[in-house]
């Protein structure tokens, strides 16, 4: 089976690995450079703090996916796979406001029924995991204590090596500008004038997916629209954070990484955009700024080293789009609106989408995600 997989960031780049290892003959193509989009603009947080059931599900074999993954990669001496820099990474979801805790009280409940271990914690206890954090900025806090964080640029890049080792051909700088029918094939042509003709093609573009979408007649129109985010890194430390701190209202993470820096993100700024920025931008300075310096005043020393903006696929419904196209079914797949968690999910979604793409199977953990409900009929 011939398979075109378009987007090479995390759910195209196991997308693309888990198909070869099915035995398809995978095409990988990236308009700019493999995680330039909102992979590699992420804190690396893996975790079951999701606002579905399934996604929680998701999470957490996730989890155990990545870390099989580093070991089999580590086998097959893929040098990326020695530096996913990961580590256990408590998850601590903290309100800051009365009315915060209610929602946060309801959003653990999920967390529960969709099997993670949650932790309700007091302020006090929330300082064992952020030992800066000040306890008057909580007003209440759980806590997913088996999550993960790890760099997402290693574990997307040997993927991809891993991919390659199977045989597939992979392409950077290779946007693609249409999608057609030809005979019994699909049809892919791209901005350098090549065309590849595959069986299959997965659409895993990310926000840039919906004008794809529209050549062969699919219009998701206002279900999916790209969000402004951001995020920004400090100067290193001594390496004393293992936790993510997260506050869901503001869709605002932090974390140190192993690398040592202070990182944190605001997946979501509340702001279209459309043109897919990535420019830096002050208001999320400021917005990130005030938040950790009122969770944990010591930040205010510190300096920040980099600030980059980003663009999530953000859907109505807040659940990703996985399935075959309504207009070109069988032939057209997609794989995107992963909101803000698709590093959380992909690692086990994204083996189940080369299972229904290479085996013609339906599988009920996606029954959730089907086109159908966000297609304008």
């Amino acid at each position: 089976m011939r398979v075109v997989v378009v987007g090479g960031g995390i759910v195209g780049a196991l997308t693309a690995y888990y198909l070869t290892e099915r035995g398809a003959k995978v095409t990988l193509l990236e308009k700019r450079y493999f995680t330039y989009g909102s992979t590699g603009r992420s804190t690396g947080s893996f975790t079951a703090q999701q606002h579905h059931p399934v996604l929680v599900r998701a999470a957490l074999r996730s989890i155990e996916r990545v870390k099989e993954l580093k070991k089999r990669f580590i086998e097959q001496r893929i040098p990326f796979a020695y530096r996913f820099m990961d580590d256990e990474s408590p998850h601590v979801a903290i309100a800051m406001s009365d009315g915060d805790a209610e929602r946060l009280e309801k959003e653990a409940l999920i967390w529960s029924s969709g099997g993670a271990e949650v932790l309700r914690a007091d302020p006090e206890k929330v300082t064992e995991y952020v030992p800066f954090l000040d306890p008057e900025a909580v007003r209440a806090a759980f806590i997913t204590p088996k999550d993960y964080k790890a760099m997402p640029q290693p574990i997307t890049w040997a993927s991809i090596a891993a991919a390659r080792l199977n045989g597939a051909e992979t392409r950077t700088y290779e946007e693609v500008t249409k999608i057609e029918r030809e005979d019994d094939a699909i049809a892919v042509r791209t901005s350098s004038g090549r065309k590849y003709v595959a069986d299959a093609v997965v659409l895993a573009a990310g926000a840039a997916t919906p004008k794809l979408a529209s050549g062969v007649g699919d219009k998701f129109n206002d279900f999916v629209k790209p969000h402004y985010a951001g995020g920004l890194v400090t100067e290193p430390f001594r390496y004393v954070m293992k936790a993510t701190v997260r506050v869901m209202r503001f869709s605002y993470r932090f974390t140190q990484t192993v690398r040592r820096e202070f990182v944190a993100t605001i997946d979501d700024m509340g702001e279209e955009n459309q043109s897919l920025d990535v420019s830096d931008s002050l208001k999320f300075i400021e917005k990130a700024s005030t938040i950790t310096v009122k969770l944990m005043p010591v930040m205010r020393a510190v300096n920040i080293l980099r600030v980059w903006g980003a663009y999530v696929d953000v859907t109505a419904d807040r659940l990703p789009i996985i399935g075959w196209s309504l207009n070109a079914e069988d032939a057209v797949y997609y794989a995107f609106g992963f909101n803000d968690y698709g590093l959380s999910t992909s690692p086990y979604l994204a083996e189940l989408i080369a299972d229904e793409v290479s085996k013609g199977v339906r599988h009920p953990d996606l029954e959730s995600f089907r086109p159908a409900r966000a297609l304008k009929q």
